[in-house]
Parts: C-alpha cells; structure tokens; sequence
C-alpha cells in the first residue's frame, strides 16, 4: 500500500518514480507557506476566522502577486509563466523592485 505522503508519477522516460507530496505542492504552488500558516491559525485560534484575517490577507496577496508574476511573464513569452521553486526568490525580488519603481 503506497504512503499517503508520496505520491507516484510517471517521469519523463516513461517510469515511474517517488516523489514527496510537499515537494510537488512547493512546486506547483507559491504560497504554500502562507496557507499552512493560516490553516496553522486556524487551528490553533479554534477554528476562529476573525483571529486569523491577517494570515487570510497574507495568503490572498501572495496568490496575487505570483498571478500577476505569471501573466506578466505569458505576455512576455518567458516560460515557464510560474517560476521554479529555486528562481522564485530572484523573481520576486525582481518583480517587487519593478513595483515599487512604478509607485
């Protein structure tokens, strides 16, 4: 019976191989950190969605500062649209410089 952590994928010669479910949604997803942190506070508060509004907000400007990443690089032409996990930190710096320049 598989692990419930690991998640089974076909590689790119055709076998399959072991990957770490927490690797792939890091992958996949930028905000990974803020929305363990909100579901954290969530739990911890009592399921209190008041007492976690700024973890919620952080999470909601986290997905759309990495939308606005992806589009602006689709329009762009730069692929892939969303940055792999080791880019990330230099994209976003980046990004965040060209922002702050325009206000």
């Amino acid at each position: 019976m598989a692990d419930n952590n690991k998640v089974l994928r076909v590689g790119k010669e055709g076998s399959l191989k072991r990957e770490d479910y927490a690797t792939l949604r890091h992958r996949k997803d930028p905000c990974v950190k803020e929305h363990d942190m909100a579901l954290k506070c969530l739990d911890d508060g009592g399921y209190d969605r008041s007492k976690c509004e700024d973890f919620f907000t952080n999470y909601r400007n986290c997905r759309k500062f990495w939308k606005f990443v992806s589009d602006d690089r689709r329009k762009k032409g730069i692929t892939p649209y969303l940055p792999p996990p080791e880019e990330r930190e230099q994209v976003k710096t980046e990004y965040l410089h060209q922002l702050h320049d325009k206000l």
